[in-house]
C-alpha cells in the first residue's frame, strides 16, 4: 500500500478538491477538518480518512500524530492547506485579528510540520505549502493575509534548504483566484472592518454573496499538488492561475521587487547577468525561447 498524504483544511474549496483528487488516484489521504459533520461528509469519499484537527491547537495536533501512528503505514507527504483570510486595512486591524491569521497560516503550518517531520524524513517524502498570489502581492485590504503568506514563502524556502540534504523536497503551490470558501470564512470569523471600501463592506452585509462562484473550480491546484508530491523532479514553486492576467501581475511584482533592490545599490546587475541568471534558474529556457 502506498504511504499516506496528509491534507489540512479539507472542509471545502481547495482542500476538499486536493483530497478528492489524490484519493481518486489511489493515494491514501488523511484529511483534517474542524468538526464532526465535515468529518462524516469527507469520510464518505473512498480513500479519505477524515480526522478532526484544528492546526492552532497543540493537543489536537498531538492526537493527529497518534492517529497517523496508529494507521501504521507511515506518511509520504503533507499538504499544508489550512488557512484563513482577513479583510480590512492594517491600521484598523487589531493585534488579536492579526494573531488569529498568523496562528492558522504560519504557526499552524509550523506546528503540524514539527509534529510529523520525522515521519516525512523516514519516507524521504514531500512537504507542500499552499501559498497564494498574496505571497508575492500585497493590497490595502488584504494586508494581514499577505503578511502571513509572505511569511509562509520564507518558511517554505528555509525548510526546503534544511531538508533537501536529507532527501525531502519542500515546495509551495501559489493559487490565484479559484472558487473557495475563504471569503465566507473571513466574513464569518471577523467583525466588519472599520476602514474599508464599499465593496469590502458589502461582503459583510446580510445575504451577501461570498461564494466566489464567479471563479473556476480549483482542480488545477490539486493537479499541481499531485505533481509536487509525486513527480520525479518537482518544482520549487507552482504558480497556478486561471487567467494570464493573474500570472502577469504576479510576475511583474516579482520583477519590481528585484528592480527596486537593484536600483538601491551600487552593485546592481547588468542585463546580461539578469538573463544568464534567469536562464540558469529555469534550465536555459529563457535564453532559448526569446522571453528575455
Amino acid at each position: 500500500m502506498p504511504q499516506s498524504v496528509l491534507v489540512t483544511g479539507c472542509s471545502s474549496g481547495i482542500g476538499l478538491t486536493i483530497a478528492t483528487h489524490l484519493a481518486a488516484r489511489g493515494v491514501p489521504v488523511i484529511a483534517t477538518v474542524r468538526n464532526e459533520s465535515d468529518a462524516a461528509r469527507l469520510a464518505e469519499i473512498d480513500g479519505v480518512d477524515a480526522l478532526i484537527c484544528d492546526v492552532t491547537d497543540d493537543a489536537q495536533v498531538a492526537r493527529l500524530r497518534e492517529a497517523i501512528d496508529a494507521r501504521g503505514d507511515g506518511l509520504w507527504g503533507i499538504v499544508h492547506n489550512a488557512g484563513i483570510a482577513h479583510l480590512g486595512h492594517l491600521t484598523a486591524t487589531s493585534l488579536d485579528e492579526l494573531k488569529a491569521v498568523f496562528e492558522v497560516n504560519v504557526f499552524g503550518v509550523h506546528r503540524v510540520t514539527n509534529a510529523l517531520v520525522d515521519l516525512i524524513l523516514a519516507s524521504r517524502g514531500r512537504i507542500v505549502t499552499i501559498s497564494s498570489l498574496s505571497g508575492t502581492l500585497s493590497s490595502p485590504h488584504l494586508g494581514a493575509y499577505s503578511m502571513s503568506k509572505h511569511a509562509l514563502e520564507a518558511y517554505t524556502d528555509a525548510l526546503a534548504m534544511q531538508l533537501a540534504p536529507l532527501g525531502v523536497h519542500v515546495c509551495a503551490v501559489a493559487p490565484g483566484n479559484f472558487a473557495s470558501a475563504i471569503v465566507r470564512s473571513a466574513v464569518g470569523r471577523f467583525a466588519p472592518p472599520e476602514e474599508a471600501s464599499e465593496g469590502i463592506k458589502a461582503l459583510f452585509a446580510p445575504g451577501a454573496d461570498t461564494s466566489r462562484s464567479e471563479y473556476p473550480g480549483p482542480e488545477p491546484v490539486a493537479v499541481a499538488c499531485h505533481a509536487a508530491l509525486f513527480d520525479e523532479k518537482p518544482l520549487e514553486r507552482y504558480l497556478v492561475v486561471p487567467i494570464a492576467e493573474e500570472a502577469d501581475v504576479t510576475l511583474r511584482q516579482a520583477a519590481h521587487e528585484w528592480a527596486r533592490l537593484d536600483a538601491s545599490t551600487p552593485y546592481g546587475w547588468s542585463r546580461e547577468r539578469i538573463v544568464a541568471t534567469v536562464a540558469a534558474g529555469i534550465g536555459g529556457a529563457a535564453a532559448d525561447d526569446g522571453r528575455l
